[in-house]
C-alpha cells in the first residue's frame, strides 16, 4: 500500500507517501499562499525521489479544511484530478483531525484519559475553527473526536472549554495567536508546555500531509473509503464572499 498526501489548508504545501506503518519521504514548503506553482512541482519531485509514478499508488489522500479557502480548492482540484487521471480512490480528512493526530507519536504517550487535545486553526476575521478530541490508552491511546469541527470567536471556544472542564492541550495557529485569552482556562496548556515535547519533525500547529497519510491508509486498510464526500469543508462562507456582502 502507497498512499500519496496532500495538504494545502494552510500557509505551506506539504504532500508526503506512505502507509499504515511508515511515512516513505515528505516534503513541505512555505508557500506564502503561492500553493498553485508549488503543488505539483513538490508531488513531481516526491515521487521522482523515491522512484515510483502516480499509477503505482493505492489511494490519494488529500485535506478538506477548514482552513484557507483558496488553498483548500488548490489541493482537492489536483487531488481530483490526479485521481482521474490514475484511476485512484480518494480519501478526504478534514484539517483539525489531521492537526490533533500529529502529535499522537511523540506526546499522547505522556497525556492521560481524563486530558483532551483541542486543535485550534485560526479563521481570520476574530474567528477560530476547533474540535476536541479524546484520549483513550484504552485503545492504544488513540484519539476520539468528541466535538466535531466548529468556527466562532475566541470566547466561544473559551466558553466550550469552560463547559467541558477538563484537562487539555491546545495546539494549532489558532491556539498560538490566541495565547494571551486561553490562559483564563483552568489546567490548559499550549502544546510542548506540560507534554515536554519541543523538537518535531514539522510545525506541530500545522496540519500536515504525513499525518494525512498515516489516518488516510488506516481507512484504506479497514476498507472505510467508499462514498468519502470529497468537497472544500468551509464551516462559514468564503472571505470574497462575506467581503462582498459587507459592501
Amino acid at each position: 500500500m502507497k498512499i500519496l498526501g496532500i495538504d494545502t489548508s494552510s500557509e505551506q504545501v506539504s504532500v508526503a507517501v506512505g502507509d499504515d506503518v511508515s511515512i516513505s519521504a515528505s516534503f513541505q514548503l512555505a508557500s506564502d499562499r503561492r500553493h498553485v506553482e508549488s503543488l505539483i512541482p513538490a508531488i513531481e519531485l516526491l515521487l521522482r525521489n523515491i522512484g515510483i509514478s502516480i499509477h503505482e499508488l493505492s489511494a490519494i489522500a488529500v485535506d478538506l479544511g477548514p482552513g484557507l479557502f483558496t488553498g483548500m480548492r488548490v489541493g482537492i482540484t489536483t487531488a481530483l484530478t490526479l485521481s482521474d487521471i490514475a484511476e485512484l480512490p480518494l480519501i478526504g480528512l478534514d484539517s483539525l483531525q489531521v492537526l490533533a493526530h500529529g502529535i499522537e507519536r511523540v506526546a499522547l504517550q505522556e497525556l492521560d484519559d481524563a486530558e483532551i487535545v483541542v486543535p485550534i486553526l485560526d479563521a481570520r476575521r476574530n474567528q477560530v475553527y476547533w474540535s476536541m478530541h479524546r484520549i483513550d490508552h484504552a485503545l492504544g491511546g488513540l484519539l476520539e473526536e468528541i466535538r466535531e469541527p466548529r468556527v466562532g470567536e475566541i470566547e466561544e471556544l473559551i466558553e466550550d472549554l469552560l463547559d467541558r472542564s477538563q484537562r487539555s492541550v491546545v495546539l494549532g495557529t489558532g491556539a498560538v495567536k490566541y495565547a494571551e485569552s486561553l490562559v483564563e482556562v483552568p489546567d490548559l496548556a499550549l502544546l510542548g508546555e506540560r507534554t515536554g515535547v519541543q523538537n518535531f519533525a514539522f510545525n506541530p500547529h500545522l496540519p500536515h500531509a504525513s499525518t494525512l497519510v498515516s489516518l488516510a491508509a488506516k481507512k484504506y486498510a479497514a476498507g472505510r473509503i467508499q462514498g468519502d464526500p470529497i468537497a472544500p469543508i468551509y464551516l462559514r462562507a468564503p472571505d470574497a464572499e462575506i467581503q462582498w456582502l459587507t459592501r
